[in-house]
């Protein structure tokens, strides 16, 4: 099921019911606890995930699904431009199942993966274990820990920094460390931060044909917009220059929100 297609199911299904706000992350959090267990970190989600993405990169693949892949390949483009067709090392914050890495495969190679890194949540590192799809990618929940170990090259994020308690954080943590190429995709900006609980169904998390023996599911997580000018003054701030900044739909989540790519380059 495509992004728009995906959309359109949510809103047929809620209607017109008002997103519900809170005045703090863990007030949103304790509400979607309540609402499913776990919330963003289900075990019920993650193994719906990976088991969904399998299927898809078994049987459907279409990278036109992919609602970041224009950002993702014009980010590589500009880091081998610039470094002599140097493959990067990738970090992939929120890379679920490896999506954006077996792109990588079924175009550069997979020698590209050895040194690049998924980081997700404690659930996702521990469901990938279980899954062949991972078994060439390096998982972890811990950002500081792979930074300081690896060289990195290319930071990408798509569509994950609202979901935490403080979006801004592993971005301080990747501006400091001054990797060369910062890509953030399908952001959900606002000009006033905002704090809400998204509600999606099941069937709309995860790429291809849902998976009916997991029936269909309300999912509540939290969801903190930023501010798009705070975003940028963490990398501007930082001796980064600001190479694209692209408005877009994808991600938004919130009636006063917009969405926005992000692409930031650091030249030694």
């Amino acid at each position: 099921m495509g992004y728009k297609q995906k959309i359109k199911k949510v809103l047929k299904y809620f209607g017109d019911k008002r997103i519900k706000y809170f005045k703090s992350y863990n007030d949103a959090l304790i509400y979607c606890e309540n609402k499913n267990k776990g919330s963003y970190e289900s075990k019920l989600l993650s193994k719906y995930r990976f088991e969904k993405s399998n299927n898809f990169l078994k049987n459907e693949i279409d990278f036109n699904v992919f609602p970041w892949i224009n950002t993702f390949m014009t980010s590589l483009a500009l880091y081998m431009n610039k470094n002599e067709g140097k493959f990067p090392s990738i970090i992939d914050f929120g890379g679920g199942c490896g999506e954006s890495f077996y792109l990588v495969k079924n175009i550069f190679g997979e020698k590209n993966l050895s040194n690049s890194w998924i980081i997700e949540s404690n659930a996702n590192v521990e469901e990938s274990l279980n899954w062949p799809l991972t078994s060439l990618l390096k998982y972890s929940s811990n950002l500081e820990e792979v930074i300081e170990s690896n060289k990195i090259n290319f930071f990408f994020s798509s569509g994950t920094i609202q979901y935490l308690e403080d979006p801004l954080i592993p971005l301080k943590i990747v501006a400091k460390s001054r990797i060369p190429l910062v890509s953030l995709t399908r952001n959900n900006f606002s000009l006033k931060k905002s704090i809400c609980a998204q509600v999606s169904l099941l069937s709309c998390n995860g790429l291809g044909t849902h998976l009916k023996k997991y029936g269909d599911p309300k999912i509540y997580y939290p969801n903190s917009s930023v501010k798009k000018e705070n975003l940028i003054n963490i990398f501007i701030n930082a001796g980064y220059k600001l190479v694209l900044d692209h408005k877009s739909k994808s991600g938004v989540y919130g009636a006063y929100n917009y969405g926005g790519d992000l692409i930031f380059y650091y030249d030694n």
